[in-house]
């Protein structure tokens, strides 16, 4: 099932790589995703049993409602495509800044936010998510000339993947809290940057650091001491290698997808990283 946004370090280009990587008997426990973003992993293994999160408030308002009612966000989504379409072309960068201005001071779980998450993300430049330091969503306009397409059957088959899930808006041990022996996580946190210019950390205004990195690598320790399996995947660097050492750590090769010029793009070396 392809994601319903577009999501910076999405991995739906390497989802397959990542669940042959998956311990053997994997769907036997529950499955935890903590960093769920576009959630192309999740989509992808359609779990009986979940538990998905995200810190990012707005996000996770938008799966729930997908969950309970994906008609009502169609509708909304359409309503607001609509209004984009009715615009000249002049006037559509207007109507995105208005839009973007209006979702910003909108309740961040109502519906009404959802639909204008949806909408900002398939018209904001290159679909990128990221927060100023006030927790405002400050992506400038894509200059697209028509709204996507909208397959009202795509809400509706990811609203019944979600129907049997847990959505948490949560830390990511407070995620896995609950986990227990069996079980398996796969976290996706924001990377540890390759370089100074090309931190994708902010997509929410809380951020991610390098305590954090760190907290999560202890957490995939204590989780084997559990008998809980724990998937990462993060940047190759010399500091992710440091920070999750003592665990298992595997090269693979993953589309950059992120970069604002098409020159920045192309193929890069990650690391899927275990504690079994």
């Amino acid at each position: 099932m392809k994601p319903l946004l577009k999501w910076a370090g999405g991995k739906r280009h390497i989802v397959t790589e990542l669940v042959e990587r998956f311990p053997e008997g994997w769907k036997s426990g529950r499955y935890f995703e903590p960093f769920l973003g576009g959630g192309a992993v999740f989509l992808e293994l359609e779990p009986e049993t979940a538990t998905i999160a995200d810190l990012n408030v707005r996000l996770v308002g938008f799966y729930k409602h997908v969950r309970e009612n994906s008609q009502a966000v169609v509708e909304g989504i359409q309503q607001i495509a609509e209004n984009f379409e009715a615009h000249s072309e002049e006037k559509k960068l207007e109507f995105y800044v208005g839009l973007r201005k209006d979702f910003n001071g909108m309740e961040p779980q109502s519906l009404e936010s959802a639909c204008s998450l949806y909408a900002i993300n398939k018209l904001c430049f290159n679909g990128l998510y990221r927060e100023n330091s006030k927790g405002e969503f400050n992506v400038p306009f894509g200059h697209k000339k028509m709204f996507p397409m909208i397959e009202a059957s795509d809400f509706d088959t990811v609203s019944r993947i979600l129907k049997s899930t847990i959505i948490l808006n949560c830390d990511f041990e407070d995620t896995v809290s609950e986990s227990e022996s069996g079980d398996f996580v796969y976290f996706d946190p924001p990377y540890i940057p390759i370089n100074v210019t090309s931190s994708f950390t902010s997509y929410q205004s809380s951020g991610f650091n390098l305590d954090d990195q760190k907290r999560l690598a202890d957490l995939m320790r204590n989780l084997k001491k559990g008998g809980v399996n724990a998937m990462c995947s993060n940047s190759d660097t010399a500091q992710t290698r440091e920070i999750f050492s003592n665990l298992n750590i595997q090269q693979i090769q993953a589309p950059r997808m992120v970069s604002a010029k098409s020159s920045g793009r192309g193929h890069i070396t990650e690391l899927v990283i275990t504690n079994y």
